[in-house]
Order: C-alpha cells, then structure tokens, then sequence
C-alpha cells in the first residue's frame, strides 16, 4: 500500500475507478472522504449529513461575515495545501462577487496531484467537484476550481461560485493522451484526444512507463480511442 502523498492519489484513482463508474458517484465518494477529514463538532442536527464544524462554520462565519470567510478559506488553503499540490501562491481575484478579492485566489503552479494522477477524470471528479461542494455546500464559502490542463496549473478562486455551464465544460474535458486508466473513467469522449506532448515531457522515464506503456503500446492505446 502507498502512504503520503502517493497514496492520496492511489485513492482518487480508485475512487474514480469503482463501480458504478459515473461521475457523480466518483463525487459523491471523494465528497464523503473530505467530509470525514473534519469533526462532527458540535454536532449540527439541522444538517446531519455533514459534519458538524462545517455546518457551524456556515452558521457562524460565512453567513454573517462572507468575505471575511472567503479570505480566511484563501489563506488556509495557501498555508495547508502545497503538501498535495506543489508550490502555491496568494493572489487577488478579479470579479469576486464576495469582498474585495484582495487575497482571495489561491494559485497552484503545477499542480503535483494532476501529475501523479495523470488523468483529467480523476482531477475533475474527485479533487474539482468534491472540493468546491464541499466549500459552497458544506460550508457556505463561494468558491470555484479551474484547472488548466495545458500547463497543469490550477486556480482556487474564494468568492466565485460555479455556474452551470462552467461545470458542464470542465465535465467535457477529454482524456488525456497518457491516460493510465486506458480512458475508460469518463462518461463520454471526444474523437481525437489532444495533444500532450506537454504533459509527457513533465513525466519521469517511469511515470511515463508506468500511464503511457511501451512506445509501441503508447501509439496502439491512441489509436484504439480514435
């Protein structure tokens, strides 16, 4: 068994992977993992289904103080999460509709979970929408995850909440050229996948092994999707 950070990524593909393979089902778990990371308490009996700090947090903090809520999340964010996601940055957010923006995005420069995950449905199904349920629902903080799949950077914007069409899109996303679950953890495909020389070149010898095969098997695996 992998521990750390590798194991943390071994769980999203496997989250992502179990029956039934849908991608609200890969949510709903990956959800239900970030929801147990937190105490329930006090417990919140109004709101069961999720633990009681984050309800209270609602109750407390995002409800009466919106952008103080949305700067303290920001904050907490860039101080706890380079483990998971490599080096971070604390940014202003432009069009927030919560506070000012001033140190309200969080910047991921290269997003070490997409790397090690090497696949653009786990990204999006297990780390995008469970985490941004997980602040708009659980506990009440606008807040909206865009990854960029061309440079593997990503944007924790505190004081933007999704909008349907948005998250249509990020769900469109194709797979991956390397994907190492041979495509099969998407709903729906597009004809060609794009090209990923970019991401490959940020793979090790190994890792490139390891989610893309042989190179002979490298060029059937693409041809098979298209």
């Amino acid at each position: 068994a992998a521990y750390g950070f590798p194991g943390v990524a071994e769980l999203a593909r496997r989250l992502a992977a179990a029956p039934p393979r849908s991608a609200d089902e890969t949510t709903r778990r990956a959800q239900s993992v970030l929801r147990r990371l937190f105490p329930d308490w006090p417990p919140a009996p109004w709101a069961p289904e999720r633990p009681g700090l984050l309800a209270w947090f609602e109750v407390l903090f995002a409800r009466p103080f919106p952008a103080f809520s949305a700067k303290l999340n920001a904050l907490v964010t860039f101080s706890a999460g380079g483990w998971l996601m490599g080096p971070l940055e604390l940014e202003d957010l432009e069009g927030s509709t919560v506070g000012d923006g001033v140190g309200q995005m969080v910047v991921v420069r290269r997003c070490r979970f997409l790397e090690e995950s090497a696949c653009a449905s786990v990204c999006v199904n297990a780390c995008k929408m469970p985490t941004q349920n997980l602040f708009n629902s659980d506990m009440g903080v606008p807040m909206t995850i865009e990854p960029d799949y061309d440079n593997l950077s990503c944007k924790f914007k505190f004081g933007i909440a999704p909008t349907a069409d948005e998250e249509a899109a990020a769900r469109a996303v194709p797979c991956f050229g390397a994907c190492p679950s041979a495509y099969t953890l998407r709903e729906t495909h597009q004809d060609a996948c794009p090209d990923m020389s970019l991401f490959e070149s940020a793979l090790t010898p190994e890792q490139l092994l390891l989610v893309a095969g042989p190179p002979g098997r490298r060029d059937e695996s693409r041809d098979e999707v298209r």
